[in-house]
């Protein structure tokens, strides 16, 4: 075992005492939560790293991108900050074309102070909207990678990887509509908040910046100059997936390993990050 992974395990140890003993306030429980987190692509590194652990002790396998953050916690941890940021910028270069992971290194990227470039930071890598049907989570996300997930409202969950090339330019096509919304929405500047509850809706789109929210009443989103288009075109992506999900003509389901090939812009580059 390399010695990095020993000593990150040591301090994941001991923080994990520190957290078990203290008194936290009150959360709202969310039975979706690891979930939301790889939608939100927001999981911690710390989260990362326990995974990675976790996994070599039962003798499973990691993959190299997993590996890598591991060892950007352990630097993280030991106060390494310049060789955590100068990886995570590699891990950009190298995975940049995954609108998902490029979202997720930004996010540790910014935790360490990183800031993306103004010509970066409003670039549109995905959607999510959270919503409720019959009292249950129905959750929508769209990347700019043209994959997809879906939470539907009886709780089955599909991931839509692998998409066909022209669901790619067509998947870009809807995330366009958010712009309006990302140029009057500023970043957000604390935690991501529990998801909403009710009649309430949510559209947050993902930048290299930050999150993007908007929330409120369904029919009061539905009237709001910005929102209302975005919630049209994500009305138009549900039914697409209702349908792929059935016949699964443009997307392979499951959770596969993220797409490796093509770019951003379709043709094998990374624009993305």
């Amino acid at each position: 075992m390399m010695r990095w992974m020993n000593g990150l395990r040591r301090l994941l140890r001991r923080r994990t005492g520190r957290e078990n003993g203290a008194l936290g306030s009150a959360v709202v429980w969310d039975p979706h939560a690891s979930l939301r987190e790889q939608l939100f692509a927001d999981e911690s590194l710390e989260s990362v790293a326990r995974f990675v652990l976790q996994q070599e002790a039962m003798g499973g396998q990691v993959s190299s991108d997993c590996r890598r953050l591991a060892r950007v916690a352990a630097w993280v941890a030991r106060e390494h900050r310049a060789l955590a940021i100068e990886e995570l910028y590699r891990l950009l270069e190298d995975e940049g074309h995954d609108a998902r992971s490029c979202f997720q290194f930004w996010n540790y990227l910014r935790q360490l102070g990183e800031a993306p470039g103004p010509e970066v930071a409003a670039r549109i890598l995905g959607l999510v909207i959270e919503h409720s049907r019959q009292g249950r989570p129905e959750v929508v996300c769209a990347y700019w990678d043209g994959t997809a997930r879906w939470l539907d409202g009886r709780g089955d969950f599909t991931g839509f990887t692998d998409p066909a090339p022209f669901m790619v330019d067509e998947m870009r096509r809807l995330l366009r509509v958010c712009g309006p919304l990302v140029e009057a929405t500023g970043p957000l500047r604390h935690p991501r908040p529990p998801p909403p509850s009710g009649t309430r809706c949510r559209l947050t789109v993902l930048t290299p910046a930050g999150l993007r929210m908007r929330e409120g009443l369904l029919e009061e989103l539905w009237g709001d100059a910005v929102c209302g288009p975005v919630l049209e075109m994500a009305g138009e992506l549900t039914e697409r997936l209702m349908k792929e999900s059935q016949s699964m003509g443009l997307w392979r389901p499951g959770m596969a390993p993220w797409p490796k090939r093509g770019g951003p812009d379709g043709g094998g580059g990374s624009t993305v990050h």
